[in-house]
């Protein structure tokens, strides 16, 4: 464990509880010398470490798949597998066609010039100068044999041909496909599109302009557009480095659409708290570049003069590249519950998936409609499955039903999370409270089944957390239910707002 890394984000003991383990005090505890029957654990762990602050030494090879299983069938028959997207998704999916015995051509394709690194910490480590592009790079636990074909931007895709073709009319044939090239950052229509002035951050690139423009600007008032995680933790950087931010959120609360309203006011008043000027229901009606800074106005008629505007709204799928290939591109690439990919008629396309945000598919642990999830865990989780339907084929391949997990801070205050927490229609406080901003709720909704737990939200409690995350998507018989554990706790309940 690197401990100048780690942030203690919790992530490790959701995904290895046996040998990770976060004290009452805090503290990460780990075991060094992991069993064997726990070594899978332990390397998902580390993988799924957004600080890339778990190294794992003397793993065992992955030994190769005996014949007749579907791996060696597969690698007989496909002679190359090109993965779209050279991200976390593109890269889990590559480890796992080697980890299952893929021996032919791997070839993964990435419109940036850089090999795949972490993006949580854009928004908040590198942006702060607190660690550089070379230490966002995630650790290869294998280095497995590739051809890397880095600033390369996909422009079309010919299923009937089975080809992909590059920026430059270069064609690459492939066998199998795997479509991992994510979200592009959502831009509002209004803003002026020439000014230096206004920023976005999806990629290692627009972090470092953004860090850059602080610097050059000797930034001092910051606006912030969008109350969700990418906006909400641009503010506690910004903050941190002493400048004015304000926040501009269009919608009634902050982390209203993952959270709901109860859980938003909590966020709200941790950011007031902190300092940053949060400003609810309020939209920016007029930019002017004055030439030294922004002069904003808003719905309400208010004025406010800004050095910098930083977006934090949202991703847009990257499919464009996708147009008229016949695949079904609404809101990212559409997929069965195994991950492969789906045309407009509803049919499977033969040999391609898709993975990671870009990826549209129905979670059978809750329902059968078809969702996006952008999250670092999914990507891994997401881009491992998708590989393993790839080569098993929709025949064989099993549906990809996990209970998601996300995490954010918040001036200190650490939020896991596990589900869905927005197809809640209840929330109930079960351990802590509101009022001391340390609790754990549960959401449910009703179902022809019977309640169903759908998602459950700690703030500071890692270790409480625990006890729920296995039970995400479970139901049992009548409208309501309580998720507690046995012992008495202190909660409330409050309804969750729809959307």
């Amino acid at each position: 464990m690197d401990n100048l890394r780690c942030h203690i984000y919790g992530i490790c003991q959701q995904e290895a509880p046996e040998v990770f383990r976060i004290s009452e005090s805090g503290s990460l505890h780990y075991t060094a010398s992991v069993p064997a029957p726990l070594a899978a654990q332990a390397r998902q762990a580390a993988r799924c470490c957004p600080m890339q602050a778990i190294a794992v030494r003397r793993a065992r090879p992955t030994p190769a798949p005996p014949p007749g299983h579907p791996a060696a069938r597969a690698s007989g028959k496909r002679h190359r597998i090109v993965v779209a997207g050279a991200g976390l998704a593109g890269l889990s999916s590559a480890a796992r066609l080697r980890a299952r015995g893929f021996d032919g051509e791997l070839v993964l394709i990435g419109e940036e010039q850089h090999r795949p690194y972490s993006r949580p910490p854009l928004s908040k480590q590198f942006l702060a100068g607190q660690l550089d592009s070379e230490e966002l790079l995630f650790r290869a636990e294998d280095d497995f044999d590739a051809h890397w074909l880095l600033g390369s931007p996909l422009v079309g895709l010919d299923p009937a041909q089975r080809t992909v073709l590059l920026r430059g009319g270069e064609r690459l044939r492939y066998d199998g496909l795997v479509i991992a090239t994510g979200v592009d950052a959502r831009r509002l229509p209004e803003t002026p599109v020439l000014s230096d002035r206004i920023h976005t951050i999806r990629t290692l690139q627009d972090a470092a302009a953004v860090r850059q423009a602080i610097r050059a600007a000797r930034a001092r008032r910051v606006v912030i557009v969008g109350g969700g995680f990418v906006g909400c933790e641009l503010a506690c950087t910004a903050r941190a480095q002493g400048m004015d931010v304000t926040l501009v959120v269009n919608g009634a609360s902050l982390l209203g659409r993952v959270l709901g309203e109860q859980l938003g006011e909590v966020v709200a008043r941790i950011q007031r708290r902190a300092g940053v000027d949060v400003r609810l229901g309020t939209r920016i009606t007029d930019w002017t570049d004055t030439g030294t800074g922004l002069l904003l106005r808003f719905d309400d008629g208010d004025m406010l003069d800004a050095d910098l505007v930083i977006l934090g709204i949202g991703g847009i799928p990257r499919t464009d590249w996708l147009n008229g290939s016949g695949l079904d591109t609404r809101d990212g690439v559409l997929c069965h519950a195994t991950c492969h990919a789906v045309d407009l008629a509803g049919r499977p396309v033969p040999g391609i998936v898709a993975a990671g945000d870009v990826a549209r598919w129905p979670n059978l642990r809750f329902d059968a409609t078809p969702r996006r999830v952008e999250h670092l865990i999914n990507a891994v989780e997401m881009g491992q499955h998708a590989a393993d339907s790839l080569l098993d084929g929709p025949s064989r391949a099993q549906a990809f039903t996990p209970a998601p997990r996300f995490w954010s801070e918040q001036h200190g205050t650490r939020l896991q999370a596990a589900g869905v927490p927005a197809l809640g229609e209840q929330v109930e406080i079960v351990e802590g409270s509101l009022h001391s901003e340390r609790f754990v709720a549960t959401y449910q909704r009703s179902t022809p089944r019977g309640a169903q737990l759908v998602a459950a939200v700690a703030f500071d409690m890692p270790r409480e957390l625990m006890h729920y995350r296995d039970r995400i998507g479970l139901t049992r018989p009548g409208p309501q239910l309580s998720w507690q554990p046995r012992r008495a706790r202190t909660h409330s309940a409050a309804r969750h707002g729809r959307r």
